[in-house]
């Protein structure tokens, strides 16, 4: 798989270097050397730029978590909670394509909400989406998943029931 980074790698560069020359051949500039060379600087990131944009945006999504904590959960440690998730809702205007799913915590004893929150969860670049780069659904550039920060306390403190 390596090999086949850099292949596309070295590919992407050969095309910007012909688009570069070219370029530079058809303006009359005294540092032509210089101009390819800024336009080979600007070019190379462009494939990845969907992800480096859309990280940015996943990040900010991330950030501004809401999450709803039940008052007695402190007093229910130790208790068995059942996970109720929901469907992936899609969120457009995104520059990856991104989904929101809802995930919900109940007791087992009197099934009142404990804990809810978002997991948002980014997918593929147009690049990885076009070639076939890597398993799954993950960008290539950032982790794709983001929980609140108490999600992993669940699995000390409670005991989840699927």
């Amino acid at each position: 798989m390596g090999f086949f980074y850099l292949g596309l790698l070295l590919g992407w560069f050969l095309v910007l270097l012909v688009i570069a020359r070219g370029i530079a051949w058809l303006i009359d500039v005294k540092h032509k050397k210089l101009v390819a060379m800024v336009i080979i600087m600007l070019g190379l990131p462009l494939p990845l730029a969907d992800e480096i944009i859309g990280a940015i945006q996943f990040g900010e999504l991330c950030k501004n978590q809401v999450l709803y904590k039940s008052p007695d959960m402190e007093n229910m440690k130790g208790s068995r909670i059942i996970s109720m998730p929901h469907a992936d809702i899609p969120i457009n205007d995104k520059a990856l394509p991104m989904t929101r799913q809802i995930r919900e915590y109940v007791s087992e004893s009197n099934h009142a909400l404990m804990l809810r929150y978002n997991v948002f969860r980014a997918g593929k670049g147009y690049l990885a989406r076009t070639f076939p780069l890597n398993e799954g659904e993950a960008p290539l550039t950032f982790v794709g998943v983001c929980h609140p920060e108490e999600y992993r306390m669940l699995f000390t403190n409670y005991i989840v029931v699927n």
